[in-house]
């Protein structure tokens, strides 16, 4: 009897492993395929997850390209890589050990707002991160627990001595030299703590935003039009039960603003006082958690936006301003039990996109090549309506006649 129970259970223990390993080669081989359909459309830069994933909800760790140099604030410190190597290796740069959300930078001097632990917010550095102090404003020292949290620091556009500092418990702050002082500017914040967004306007610093949602969840932006003297509270009638994520501003209509929400975008063509809900999906094809809005950096036209659903990293392009969109582009591989995207940046002819699993790079002439409509001509016409660009977004003097590919209208042009 007991070596029958014993080769039973051998037989059923190889049984369940081999079920295992037969569902395991086909999640394999379906992974692999979507990878090939997609065209490997996410390059890993290879930072690895063990680097990326956020140290806690409250954590919100973005990115900046400087140059040729692209740093990362991780849970272990500050990293980076030279973008115009191919090979080149990430490399610790300082901060080490220490979980990062954000940085901002003015000369050699660096201050650093860390994961929020024990009170030890915002650190100042004068060497790149080797050597630190603790300059957390006693506000935030005094009044310490999960409802206060810090979640962005932003830099002024044009005077490196101005920031902010977004708290959750006690508003919108603002330094006017360099972190040594601070004053409050608003004694509410929006958002939560893991989608939370402050920022100046480009153009106008002297706009302010803090857009997210109220308590009751409801979509909303804090707007001040005087550098924080005065604020306007916009509560749009968006659609469902939303959010207000990062906004983006044209780089050259300044009045034209678009931001992305839950499974929406949202345009202002008049400087935030009014929006219009200008795509609402609420299929599962195109809805998203749409977090980070990019216009390109030489077609303004040409307008990025990435988001997660169901942990799968999404990314849709519009090449109209933001009236329409293509289909959604999506990273078949999970790497995390939970992906979230930490950041969206632009790098000359590449989209930049932080996940919680890796850095990864997109070509933006194949985001726009594998989610434009196609549009086969056997001759280009003779004369354009409208203006031609390539699948890097730059203006064409005149379309190709043969043998080429371009984009018109929203439409990928095949000339034959």
């Amino acid at each position: 009897m007991l070596n029958h129970q014993f080769f039973h259970t051998f037989a059923v223990a190889n049984t369940q492993t081999y079920m295992k390993l037969q569902r395991f080669f086909i999640l394999s081989l379906t992974a692999l395929i979507s990878v090939a359909m997609h065209g490997q459309l996410f390059h890993a830069l290879g930072l690895g997850i063990d680097k990326c994933e956020r140290k806690g909800l409250c954590s919100q760790p973005r990115m900046h390209v400087e140059g040729d140099i692209l740093y990362v604030c991780t849970n272990q410190g500050l990293y980076s890589k030279d973008l115009s190597r191919k090979e080149s290796a990430w490399q610790i740069v300082g901060f080490k050990d220490i979980p990062l959300q954000d940085y901002v930078r003015k000369g050699e001097d660096m201050i650093a707002l860390r994961y929020n632990i024990d009170g030890c917010f915002l650190l100042l550095t004068h060497d790149g991160g080797k050597t630190y102090e603790d300059v957390t404003p006693d506000v935030f020292e005094e009044n310490q627990g999960w409802w206060n949290v810090l979640t962005n620091l932003v830099q002024h556009p044009t005077d490196p001595n101005t920031l902010l500092v977004l708290s959750t418990a006690f508003g919108v702050f603002q330094s006017s030299d360099f972190g040594q002082t601070w004053k409050q500017l608003a004694d509410c914040s929006l958002g939560n703590s893991t989608a939370a967004f402050i920022g100046y306007h480009p153009q106008h610093p002297e706009i302010i935003y803090n857009s997210g949602e109220d308590d009751a969840l409801s979509p909303q932006i804090n707007l001040s039009y005087d550098g924080g003297e005065t604020w306007n509270v916009l509560s749009p009638n968006f659609p469902g039960d939303n959010c207000v994520h990062r906004i983006a501003f044209h780089p050259t209509q300044s009045v034209r603003w678009i931001v992305g929400g839950e499974g929406v975008v949202y345009t202002s063509s008049d400087n935030g006082y009014s929006w219009e809900t200008q795509n609402y999906w609420g299929d599962t094809q195109r809805f998203a958690y749409w977090y980070f809005t990019e216009y390109d950096n030489e077609n303004s036209e040409i307008v990025y936006i990435a988001g997660v659903l169901d942990d799968n990293i999404k990314v849709m392009c519009s090449t109209d301003g933001g009236n329409t969109w293509s289909l959604p582009q999506t990273n078949p591989i999970k790497k995390t039990s939970c992906e979230l995207v930490n950041d969206l940046r632009q790098y000359g002819n590449k989209l930049l996109i932080y996940t919680e699993s890796d850095v990864y790079e997109i070509l933006k002439s194949e985001l726009l090549e594998q989610a434009l409509p196609v549009q086969n001509m056997t001759t280009a016409p003779s004369e354009e309506s409208s203006e031609s660009y390539d699948l890097s977004g730059r203006r064409l003097a005149a379309p190709p006649t043969c043998g080429g590919v371009y984009f018109k209208d929203g439409k990928k042009v095949v000339v034959k």
